[in-house]
């Protein structure tokens, strides 16, 4: 299915990167537990006391009496980064029935296609996954490379209010007008290799 829509009144993108704290404290600590579980249970309650007796508020209050603290030397590891997300936000004011009616038609388009299906003669136990989507921005009839481009994607949630600015309808009922924002999900992860090539070819991920 294709849908053509003017570009959203909200387009934002999110790129997150995971990041884990650790300390040479910590570590050390790791380290000497796992030694020590090799060696046996003898050097396994040894090496337990000697990190209970780093944690110790004793030895903590002795050092602060020298005017002294533990230095956790503290570091954060990257882990590895998440799917990028990126976020639609459109308003729909409908003059005339048949505006209504593709207001009507293009959100629940969206909303089918985000839906699993159910494999029939499974009794439900099964769902055929939803579709997935390949948003394209286009200026003057042309892919805009001023906006970030985006690889295919799943819908991670849709909302729908049909009220934004307080509940009013037509003669027929339908809503004066409607916001849609959808939130999106690549499936592929964007690395720094495939932003430097498609920065090189004048576009930008």
């Amino acid at each position: 299915a294709v849908i053509n829509l003017y570009m959203p009144d909200t387009l934002e993108f999110t790129n997150a990167a995971q990041y884990g704290d650790s300390s040479l404290k910590q570590v050390a600590e790791e380290v000497l537990q796992a030694g020590a579980s090799l060696l046996g249970s003898t050097a396994s309650g040894i090496a337990a006391g000697v990190t209970s007796m780093v944690n110790s508020n004793a030895v903590k209050l002795a050092l602060a009496t020298q005017g002294l603290a533990i230095n956790p030397q503290q570091q954060l590891l990257f882990d590895g980064i998440d799917f990028r997300t990126y976020q639609m936000a459109f308003t729909f004011t409908p003059f005339s029935k048949d505006e209504a009616d593709n207001v009507k038609k293009i959100i629940q388009l969206f909303k089918m296609h985000a839906a699993p299906r159910v494999v029939t003669g499974t009794e439900g136990m099964f769902f055929i996954p939803p579709s997935t989507f390949t948003p394209k921005f286009l200026y003057n009839g042309k892919e805009n490379k001023n906006i970030s481009k985006v690889g295919e994607s799943v819908i991670e949630s849709i909302d729908v209010n049909y009220a934004p600015n307080g509940w009013a309808a037509h003669n027929d009922g339908a809503p004066v007008q409607t916001t849609l924002t959808i939130s999106f999900k690549e499936i592929v992860l964007v690395t720094r290799d495939m932003i430097e090539k498609d920065h090189m070819n004048g576009g930008g991920y």
